[in-house]
């Protein structure tokens, strides 16, 4: 099951004289007055964050001077070069760069206050924002002088309209881990069915064309479609798109046409694999072949099985989600394990240096290992306690049901 949890609307009065966050106590600020700046949105998961200025006034405004902060201790002013024409608006970016119109830091997707002052150090606007999502943001209905509210259509450096459109709140499906000959029913749910013309899933199979399928509503909160069956093993891609009654339109992902959902349909027993021997604290045992002088937690995985398997695709996971971390599927030649070998997984949360690098560590402290399938379903779990530095711990012999600590490790080696 997907979820989008969304945060509950929060009514704000925009001048409040706590901060959020265990920030320092914060000044009060004073009414606004027409022609000074105000915020007007607010993006916190972006790539990078963002804060919308709007000009409310009837005369331009140089915003040099003016100070941004959320944390009255680490004030920004300001630079010049840059002035909001009346009804205008500009975007500050939250990266932590610190220089021109980026920040000095980054915002909080679990919500939290920021502050504009003007250059004479008088408060001119304070919003405790909340928690968002992905692809969410909190703005003004109408811009500049309405109530806040999430959505999930952002306008930077546009007018954000007189009421904020619909968003996805959580999607799901039926079977759990769908195989070929399986039905699949889509749920979506909506933050506002009111002014909703129709929601969709496009759905395609391997590199096919996508086919769009109304989902229908008792309530206009939750939506639900059924995609047929695969006859065949196949990549299943999928994404949801709400359209309103005017013809604005919001996409689940909200980058789905470069990027959209997808699962693997699979038929057949899984692969015979074992979590065969595994490292948590590796301080000179085997260095990293893809980083020179770094030794990182790894994890063996034995191939019982009499043909080569390419674990492209398959699922590592030490958070009990099927779906937690998946292996690229672009590299065969560093994926694949032959009849009766073994392939290292280096447990780093280093992606960037390839496939066979996951994206998390794993705790000396213990905790449980996961393998699954591409489709979901678990291949191979394991769950240790403590372990010691440089001392692995692994089956005896490989692939048996035996564990046992090994002071002399044997990576990519059979266990002894």
């Amino acid at each position: 099951m997907k979820n989008l949890q969304k945060p509950l609307l929060l009514t704000i009065i925009v001048f409040v004289g706590l901060a959020a966050c265990d920030k320092t106590e914060e000044p009060e600020p004073p009414q606004l007055k027409p022609g000074a700046l105000i915020f007007n949105e607010i993006m916190s998961t972006g790539n990078p964050d963002w804060i919308e200025l709007y000009n409310i006034g009837e005369q331009p405004v140089d915003i040099q001077g003016y100070v941004v902060y959320d944390d009255i201790a680490n004030k920004y002013s300001l630079p010049a070069g840059h002035t909001i024409q009346p009804g205008g608006f500009l975007l500050l970016y939250c990266d932590d760069q610190g220089t021109g119109l980026n920040l000095p830091f980054k915002l909080s997707s679990a919500g939290e206050s920021i502050t504009l002052e003007q250059p004479d150090g008088k408060p001119i606007d304070h919003v405790i924002f909340p928690a968002m999502d992905n692809g969410e943001t909190y703005a003004r209905f109408p811009d500049g002088t309405g109530l806040w509210q999430v959505t999930g259509f952002a306008t930077p450096e546009k007018s954000n309209g007189d009421k904020p459109v619909s968003y996805f709140k959580s999607f799901s499906y039926l079977p759990d881990i769908p195989m070929v000959g399986d039905d699949i029913v889509f749920t979506v749910d909506i933050s506002d069915g009111q002014d909703v013309s129709k929601i969709q899933i496009y759905y395609a199979v391997d590199n096919g064309t996508f086919t769009a399928i109304d989902m229908t509503t008792t309530d206009k909160i939750t939506y639900k479609a059924t995609v047929p069956a695969l006859t065949a093993d196949g990549e299943l891609y999928y994404y949801f798109k709400l359209t309103d009654t005017a013809n604005k339109e919001v996409l689940l992902p909200d980058d789905a046409l470069d990027d959209p959902y997808d699962m693997t349909i699979t038929s057949g027993p899984v692969p015979q694999l074992y979590i065969n021997e595994f490292m948590a604290s590796n301080s000179s045992t085997i260095e990293d072949p893809d980083s020179v002088g770094e030794y990182p937690d790894w994890i063996e995985i034995y191939n019982a099985g009499a043909t080569p398997v390419d674990m492209g695709r398959f699922y590592f996971s030490d958070s009990g989600d099927p779906f937690d971390d998946r292996i690229p599927g672009n590299a065969p030649d560093k994926t694949t394990i032959p009849p009766g070998g073994y392939l290292l997984f280096w447990a780093d949360s280093d992606t960037d240096q390839g496939p066979t690098h996951l994206k998390f560590k794993l705790s000396i402290n213990g905790e449980s290992i996961g393998l699954y399938y591409k489709d979901g379903r678990l291949i191979d779990t394991h769950t240790f306690g403590v372990q010691l530095t440089d001392v692995s711990e692994g089956r005896s012999p490989d692939g048996g049901s035996t564990w046992k600590k090994f002071t002399t490790p044997t990576p990519g080696q059979p266990n002894q």
